[in-house]
């Protein structure tokens, strides 16, 4: 299978998806404190935003403030590099980097791949990248033998009649059982089965339904933070 243009197309639909599993990770982050200038010149107590003395109440309110919500972030998360993602990608589709056509578009997204793991690094063309990537392995994918091992019974010989259980064949194989780490399964279920009904609307084949829906949850924040 080859990914036509129309099947970018369809990648482009799924853009605005890739990170659904933000909520994936339990994990709570605490605001950092951070000391604000007094009026007289001092350093005052920082505000808490509910008009209590001490500064400014925007400036250390992580929801008002973006500096704020990056350094909360940097605290508990980071990106995976180029490396680490192709790694992943690798390890999770069963695909090497070294198969001819993951190579290309590795070499060809490789200068948009993120190499440092800051949150604050993340931007629209890395995720583009990223997502990119992800769907040549998918594309790869889609025609190996690997594909029936990693989602029994699954069949791409034509659009899924059933979005949910295509939806819960794909995260269940990448995501592995249900832990307290992740977010709801039936929620990530529900946002994939959506996605393959719009691209059953768009009269997505069942090759290209797969990898598109393949490319965006390998794109997830599932995968692309750690």
């Amino acid at each position: 299978m080859k990914i036509t243009q129309k099947s970018c197309l369809v990648l482009g639909v799924l853009a605005a998806m890739v990170s659904y599993s933000t909520s994936c990770s339990s994990k709570k982050v605490s605001p950092p404190r951070i000391a604000s200038s007094s009026p007289d010149g001092g350093t005052g107590t920082p505000g808490t935003g509910d008009g209590t003395p001490g500064g400014n109440p925007d400036e250390t309110d992580p929801l008002k403030n973006p500096k704020n919500k990056v350094e909360a972030l940097s605290s508990s998360f980071g990106l995976l590099n180029f490396r680490q993602m192709t790694s992943t990608y690798a390890s999770l589709t069963g695909v090497n980097l070294s198969t001819p056509a993951v190579a290309a578009e590795y070499t060809k997204q490789l200068g948009s791949l993120p190499r440092e793991y800051g949150p604050a690094q993340i931007s629209a063309a890395k995720v583009s990248a990223a997502t990119k990537l992800a769907a040549q392995y998918c594309d790869v994918l889609a025609t190996s033998p690997a594909l029936a091992t990693k989602f029994p019974g699954l069949s791409l010989a034509a659009a899924p009649a059933d979005s949910t259980a295509f939806a819960k064949t794909l995260i269940d194989g990448f995501y592995g059982p249900e832990s307290a780490l992740q977010g709801v399964r039936a929620t990530d279920v529900a946002t994939v089965a959506a996605t393959v009904e719009a691209l059953k609307g768009l009269n997505g084949t069942g090759p290209a339904i797969f990898m598109a829906s393949c490319a965006a949850i390998l794109a997830s924040a599932e995968f692309y933070l750690y």
